[in-house]
């Protein structure tokens, strides 16, 4: 079953600068995020600070949100079981 997005914004952890956002599978929250450096893949010329990774998963969000749904309906979850991560493997073999 497929995620689906929300109006959440994302918002960026200050000690990996990954950004975390919210997805829905039914009436269930899915904390998903991306790695800064699998942004930095999608945009070579990001700023590479919290703004600017901020802005790179605003500008690919619905394809982050594809990555991130297909990995779930693989069972893509990362070891803490609640979150599912998009990483610079994921987006270098798109």
């Amino acid at each position: 079953m497929p995620l689906s997005a929300t109006s959440e914004p994302g918002h960026c952890e200050l000690h990996s600068n990954n950004v975390y956002f919210f997805m829905m599978c039914g009436g269930h929250r899915i904390r998903c995020g991306i790695t800064n450096v699998a942004l930095e893949v999608l945009d070579p010329k990001l700023d590479r600070t919290r703004n600017g990774w901020l802005a790179a998963f605003n500008n690919h969000r619905a394809f982050i949100e594809r990555m991130v749904s297909a990995k779930f309906d693989n069972n893509g979850w990362e070891r803490d079981g609640i979150t599912i991560i998009v990483g610079d493997v994921d987006v270098e073999h798109r």
